[in-house]
């Protein structure tokens, strides 16, 4: 119960935390998609889209991204963490990661979740407005990253905890961090 306490308490503070500007910064699994076509339609399901959010992203943000460029990033975003972690740095994408960073210092998990923070990191940075390629800098897309990471973090609660408590547990805060990066995240996508 204890523990259940201090999750909910870091939920708490996180959600205050993303409403008041501080948000995530970006930080970072299914099999690899065999095309964009099989993946695009996929994103839109992973997370609901907020309707004011929406309204605040330019709908031409930049010119629409190499289509062989697009699939291959798909592809690296597709892989499951340990895959992702094994794959080769190759250009021209953005590689660069802070881990999972959190508003205010740390939250428990942090270490536990970095390689799905390290993969998110990469969703951001390749297919957001704040970098360099702007592969597709949509609330969508954003969206599906998002979904990416909530399902690299199950899956790490999975691979890591047997027990069910301390699974449950873990799930409550991949839920958290889920949560940060919907509500505090458009800052570093956008």
């Amino acid at each position: 119960m204890r523990s259940t306490f201090t999750t909910m308490r870091a939920a708490g503070a996180l959600a205050v935390l993303s409403v008041l500007g501080g948000g995530l910064a970006a930080p970072a699994h299914a099999a690899v998609a065999p095309a964009h076509a099989a993946v695009a339609p996929a994103h839109a399901a992973v997370a609901p889209a907020r309707a004011a959010a929406d309204e605040r992203v330019p709908a031409d943000v930049a010119a629409p991204a190499d289509p062989a460029l697009r699939e291959k990033a798909d592809r690296i975003m597709n892989l499951t963490y340990r895959q992702f972690a094994s794959t080769p740095h190759i250009p021209p994408f953005n590689w660069t990661t802070d881990g999972c960073s959190v508003p205010g210092g740390s939250l428990p998990y942090r270490e536990v979740f970095r390689p799905a923070c390290v993969q998110h990191d990469f969703g951001y940075r390749n297919y957001g407005a704040r970098h360099e390629l702007k592969l597709d800098p949509t609330r969508e897309t954003k969206n599906w990253i998002d979904g990416r990471f909530r399902t690299e973090m199950r899956r790490i609660c999975d691979d890591t905890f047997t027990g069910a408590r301390k699974n449950r547990e873990c799930r409550n805060a991949a839920e958290v961090y889920y949560l940060g990066v919907q509500l505090g995240g458009d800052a570093s996508f956008f």
